[in-house]
């Protein structure tokens, strides 16, 4: 059942959101035309769940003011 599937992949993957993107990610790399999508999805739920380290978060925190590279940039101010 997917629900065990996702539940084991949870494991993994702390954050909800962050599953749900590497999982579609994964599904749109493993595709094929011969075979259905919700079975892809499967297979990149089974993959995600099988790794033997939690995976780590892919987003770098990033100072405001600063952009990622370290370089200032411009700081907007919020719309009214």
């Amino acid at each position: 059942m997917r629900s065990d599937l996702v539940f084991r992949a949870n494991d993994k993957v702390i954050n909800r959101f962050e599953l749900c993107r590497l999982a579609s990610s994964s599904a749109r790399t493993m595709v094929r035309s011969s075979v259905g999508m919700h079975l892809t999805i499967n297979q990149a739920l089974e993959a995600i769940g099988e790794q033997t380290a939690p995976a780590a978060p892919t987003m770098q925190a990033v100072t405001p003011g600063l952009d990622a590279s370290g370089a200032l940039a411009p700081v907007l101010e919020p719309a009214v």
